[in-house]
């Protein structure tokens, strides 16, 4: 018990590293819904080809790459253990459940009604999967001092 307060302890970090993960799956989201349409009308094979693309190939790098520069800034982390799209693709995968549940209970397709309130929903949960979608954070070793007091 004491380790899991340690390991999930509130901090101010987690909060932006979250805010910023949600806050872009929400921007891409809402520009994606609002530009199906453009994109299902476009010679309709084609114009479906690249929005799943756009959805599953695109939005995962962006997200991953976002990610993993807030892990870089703010846990100063050593590399990465796995790439930015399944990175990102990890952390559109849980929103887009979380989502399509929403959907399914309240039957209301996504908008800036329910991405608002997921924003502060969402915020700490993301901030954590965020921060162990990279398979926990490799923080480089310190380096030891070479002088020596008499």
């Amino acid at each position: 018990m004491n380790g899991l307060r340690k390991t999930l302890k509130l901090s101010k970090q987690t909060l932006i590293h979250g805010l910023t993960i949600v806050i872009s799956l929400v921007a891409i989201q809402l520009i994606l819904d609002a530009s199906r349409n453009s994109f299902l009308l476009f010679m309709p094979p084609i114009g479906f080809a690249l929005f799943l693309f756009t959805t599953y190939g695109i939005q995962p790098i962006i997200i991953g790459v976002i990610n993993v520069t807030i892990l870089h800034r703010f846990y100063n982390c050593e590399g990465w253990q796995i790439g930015f799209w399944t990175n990102g693709f990890f952390l559109l995968l849980i929103f887009s459940t979380i989502n399509l549940i929403i959907h399914t209970i309240t039957g209301a397709p996504f908008s800036i009604l329910i991405g608002v309130p997921e924003i502060f929903l969402l915020s700490y949960p993301f901030g954590y999967l965020g921060k162990f979608s990279n398979r926990g954070c490799e923080t480089p070793p310190e380096q030891p001092s070479t002088t020596q007091f008499a």
